[in-house]
């Protein structure tokens, strides 16, 4: 529905673009920036001879896989050689266990029992001795009848120790020595009613205690062994413990120097992605490592050359922004005052010689003042196109309810003319540049009154909906409506589909849309309209940015 003209540019801004354009050439020619600076391709970036230097700056190490390969041969032999250690040790632990509980703690608690079994039969037979009773020789029998037992598990439990062997010898023999010298005589003399001699009463005092010589000497044997055996277990214990730090110490080490270089490498490149782009990578480690930190070295100078050759860029995009601005400033000033002039200056000479002037020397002028105006007004809308989007826009909360009402006041002597109906729907509150969401309106209003149909008043809706996190509005008209070949075509600049006398214009009315929606970050199109009816939709979308809803609309 939009109108475009064939108009082009300013002569004024060929001449310049011309006069500029052959010493941008040259110098371009000689891989020299016009502005004094570099272009992308006068220099080849530092990175890419890094790139291929990268081998070199790698050098030569030992590999990660004869890494790995070593390590876990090394692996390999300290798990074998800690197992048949840790074997052995543990055979020994249990040796030791064994030879303590099952051996020597039971030497020490049956020469206790024939220690008290000694002791109680020597009460016994002294109180028969004193009482002439023969309950007191009970302990005696029944010590008498139990000692062949403890003292074969005696003989047993200390036959691998050959002086546990010749002390329990030398106690057995004295409890012997106790028994046939002074218990049997004894008990004997009592019962024949003989009260025994104190030689007799001395010798027994001096078995019996010969006898605990014995068991002494022979209880600590048994402890010294016993002490051995458990400093032994002490021993392989601790050896075990040691040896299995010393292998997990062995392996973290194997460990840190395959990992190490890999982790650093990591900070690495930690550092570099987190916008440190002088940090130098260091190149260590492996020799796969050392390569990619060599690439990840010659990725870092690549960035720094881009960034560099966007700096550059930037540069001259606010080079030419500036040259766009001046462009803008003559445009406004310097080149409409001439067609100004020019338009006067024909309009007084129709009416200060129209009695002198002929039908076709009138048309003539009309010719002039209509030609200067319209291009007066293409300066207009060119400046206006190419205000869109400039630095220093301000985006603040838009009522669109608002600016839609506002739109319709600036375009009311078209709508009474064609007597058209404008109805605006509930809008939101968007955040954007209010003069361009103004103008946005106004030129898609006004665009569906300029292409309505012959004797038909225009009808125009616009509305939103909440689509995610989009609002999507609409522009719907009665008019002659757009071509499905053509719905692409209508948004670029001085693209035209009807003749200027036929639809007046300068053709930029929904070029402009297009761009001051894509400025507010939406998109803007031609929707098919509804089957057996007459005009077109546009939509377009804007982001969801409200923080407020709009009073509603009116008609």
């Amino acid at each position: 529905m939009t109108e475009t003209s064939g108009v082009t540019a300013t002569a004024a801004r060929q001449g310049t673009s011309a006069n500029s354009g052959g010493a941008k050439a040259g110098a371009e020619a000689n891989g020299q920036d016009p502005a004094g600076g570099r272009t992308g391709s006068s220099a080849e970036p530092a990175a890419s001879s890094w790139a291929r230097t990268r081998q070199s700056l790698a050098g030569r190490g030992w590999s990660l896989r004869r890494r790995l390969t070593i390590t876990f041969a090394i692996a390999g032999v300290l798990f074998t050689a800690f197992g048949v250690t840790f074997g052995l040790g543990l055979a020994s632990m249990i040796s030791a266990v064994n030879l303590q509980v099952n051996r020597l703690d039971p030497i020490l608690r049956y020469s206790s029992y024939e220690y008290s079994a000694l002791i109680n039969e020597e009460t016994g037979v002294r109180g028969y001795t004193i009482t002439h009773q023969k309950d007191f020789l009970q302990p005696y029998y029944q010590g008498s009848s139990e000692a062949p037992v403890d003292e074969a598990k005696l003989r047993g439990l200390a036959a691998p120790y050959p002086a546990l062997r010749a002390d329990l010898k030398m106690m057995l023999a004295q409890a012997d020595h106790w028994h046939n010298d002074f218990a049997v005589p004894v008990i004997t003399a009592v019962g024949h009613g003989v009260t025994p001699s104190v030689l007799q009463e001395q010798t027994g005092k001096s078995e019996f205690n010969a006898f605990r010589t014995e068991v002494k000497t022979f209880d600590n044997e048994a402890e010294r062994e016993r002490l051995s055996a458990l400093s032994s277990l002490h021993d392989t214990t601790r050896s075990t413990i040691i040896e299995a730090i010393a292998a997990g110490l062995l392996l973290i080490g194997l460990t840190l120097w395959v990992r190490r270089p890999l982790e650093s490498l990591r900070k690495e490149a930690q550092t570099v992605a987190s916008g440190d782009l002088n940090h130098e990578v260091e190149i260590t480690g492996s020799q796969e490592i050392r390569e990619l930190a060599a690439d990840v070295e010659a990725m870092r100078r690549q960035l720094i050359a881009s960034l560099d050759e966007a700096s550059f860029k930037a540069t001259e995009l606010q080079r030419s922004n500036r040259e766009l601005e001046q462009f803008a400033y003559v445009a406004s000033h310097d080149l409409q005052e001439p067609l100004r002039k020019v338009a006067s200056f024909c309009q007084m000479l129709e009416s200060r010689y129209a009695d002198q002037l002929d039908e076709r020397a009138r048309q003539y002028i009309a010719y002039a003042v209509d030609g200067a105006k319209r291009m007066q007004g293409l300066i207009n809308d060119l400046l206006a196109f190419s205000r869109v989007g400039q630095p220093g826009a301000a985006f603040r909360p838009v009522d669109l309810n608002e600016a839609a009402g506002q739109a319709v006041s600036e375009i009311e002597a078209a709508i009474e003319d064609s007597d058209a109906t404008i109805t605006v729907d509930h809008l939101p509150v968007v955040t954007g540049d209010r003069t361009l969401l103004i103008q946005l309106f106004a030129n898609l209003m006004g665009n569906s009154i300029k292409f309505r149909r012959v004797d038909v008043s225009p009808v125009i809706r616009i509305t939103a909906e909440r689509k995610d996190a989009l609002w999507e509005f609409s522009c719907q008209d009665n008019g002659i409506g757009i071509d499905q070949e053509y719905r692409e075509r209508v948004f670029v600049i001085f693209q035209r589909l009807h003749p200027r006398d036929a639809y007046p214009g300068t053709g930029i009315g929904l070029a402009l849309c297009r761009k001051i929606v894509d400025f507010h970050g939406g998109t803007i199109w031609i929707d098919d309209h509804t089957a057996g009816q007459p005009g077109a939709t546009i939509r377009w979308t804007l982001p969801v940015t409200a923080t407020r809803q709009g009073e509603p609309g009116g008609s």
